[in-house]
């Protein structure tokens, strides 16, 4: 992707999910838009760029969010490169298992932290967070970001996103 592109996805993440997501919660669940748009960075990719721009992203969280500096940059660094080798090797943009795929990443990311919490803090409920929190807005966001692809195809704004050295691969 261009570079211009990562500049902005690093200014406006915050603010655009602050403001525009928080309409679209559900019983107080939100999708989150971060994941989603590392794991369409990874399927136009790759994993390497995927993995920095998660890990960029991720680091623009914790700043943002004053959470624990680090645990948003290894877990979207890490779904960064899952998705680039899906996208390299198994997955096509319009597949339907985008949701399946993206709602597990979102998933295993909830329970990265989840454990991690528990681990070092300890007085997590997990289970019921599991339950309650963690499914809930895995799937909402394996929808939200399928969406999010197939719009982005329809419109042909991955040809606008991609570098030209990718395009002609």
């Amino acid at each position: 992707m261009k570079t211009r592109t990562y500049l902005a996805i690093l200014l406006v993440i915050i603010p655009v999910q602050a403001s525009l997501f928080s309409p679209l919660s559900l019983a107080g669940i939100k999708p989150d838009l971060a994941i989603a748009l590392i794991y369409i960075i990874g399927l136009l990719t790759g994993p390497t760029e995927a993995c920095l721009a998660g890990m960029a992203v991720g680091l623009v969280q914790d700043i943002g969010s004053a959470s624990l500096l680090g645990m948003n940059a290894t877990t979207l660094g890490l779904a960064g490169v899952g998705a680039g080798y899906l996208g390299r090797r198994v997955l096509d943009i319009a597949s339907p298992m985008n949701v399946i795929f993206l709602a597990s990443f979102s998933l295993m990311q909830g329970l990265v932290i989840s454990l991690f919490l528990q681990t070092f803090y300890g007085a997590v409920p997990f289970f019921s967070l599991l339950i309650t929190r963690l499914v809930p807005e895995a799937v909402y966001t394996g929808l939200l970001g399928t969406f999010l692809l197939r719009f982005m195809n329809r419109r042909n704004v991955m040809s606008l996103l991609m570098r030209r050295s990718l395009l002609k691969e």
